[in-house]
């Protein structure tokens, strides 16, 4: 009988010992979710509306596309041959860059989604190449004439005729299209997992 009961006894002793360890290994476990729970993620954190900005900002200009326009502006002025009558046929070549002001990027940033928010595209330079421009057809008028104040207005003319003619080529449209591109290259998987939604502003 002695040996039948410490036969029990040892069984009973095993079973609470696996029953202790396995109680033991459930609370560590249970314990470390928890800590892990808690710890701050660090990746997360490091994408804000700060480092995104700071990414934009170091492109400088947003210049994307570009517009060359060759053109014949003529001037013609008076009546009196020699006398008032003036005039010339001024072939010149007007250049154009657009793009989007980077200091007018809004940036937002949730858990799950970083939203870009890029101005209209607009006209970020435009000027005529003073190398570019040819005089032909060039009466003068004795009372009427004045070169360099005729030059400077038959300039700013073709300025505004070239510039005419690039917005209607879709110039801002093209420059607009590209501008996403380029952000969307520049913040593509450097948003830890984030979703990126670049939109214009209306």
């Amino acid at each position: 009988m002695q040996k039948r009961t410490d036969k029990g006894s040892g069984r009973r002793t095993g079973f609470l010992q696996k029953l202790a360890a396995l109680l033991i290994a459930v609370v560590f476990l249970a314990g470390g979710i928890m800590i892990g729970q808690h710890l701050p993620k660090k990746s997360r954190e490091q994408v804000t509306v700060a480092t995104v900005s700071a990414k934009l900002k170091a492109i400088g200009e947003l210049a994307t596309e570009q517009y060359t326009y060759t053109g014949i502006y003529k001037l013609s002025n008076g009546q009196i041959p020699f006398i008032t009558k003036k005039g010339f046929t001024m072939v010149y070549t007007a250049n154009f860059k657009a793009g989007v002001k980077v200091k007018d990027i809004k940036v937002q940033v949730n858990q799950d989604q970083v939203t870009v928010t890029l101005p209209q595209s607009q006209l970020l330079d435009k000027k005529i190449d003073p190398s570019s421009i040819k005089f032909y057809d060039q009466s003068y008028a004795l009372f009427n004439w004045n070169q360099k104040e005729d030059i400077t207005k038959a300039e700013q003319a073709a300025l505004k005729k070239a510039t005419g003619v690039a917005k209607k080529s879709g110039l801002l449209a093209r420059s607009q299209k590209n501008a996403k591109k380029l952000i969307r290259q520049l913040l593509q998987g450097t948003l830890d997992g984030r979703k990126l939604v670049i939109k214009t502003e209306e």
